[in-house]
């Protein structure tokens, strides 16, 4: 499978890949071929997997900007809107 750049997908979509990468991983499936069947790069796998078993399903769920934890320690912060000024 080719290398697929993960920009140009939705947060879903990548959900559904790091499921597939533990998934695999699960079952028996070394890293290497992971990253063979999925096309996602190993620092990708590596990450998702090393997410799964520091956190469960939860840890490997994308954050959105607008949910608290997903701005910790995060330098970019929401635009002020006139009302929450």
């Amino acid at each position: 499978m080719e290398k697929e750049s993960a920009r140009n997908q939705t947060l879903e979509q990548l959900h559904e890949r790091r499921k597939q990468v533990v998934r695999l991983y699960k079952q028996g499936t070394k890293i290497m071929q992971i990253v063979t069947m999925t096309g996602l790069s190993y620092p990708t796998v590596r990450t998702a997997i090393d997410l799964f078993d520091a956190g469960g399903w939860g840890a490997i769920r994308p954050l959105f900007v607008d949910e608290p934890e997903a701005m910790a320690g995060c330098s970019v912060r929401p635009k002020k809107t006139p009302s929450s000024a």
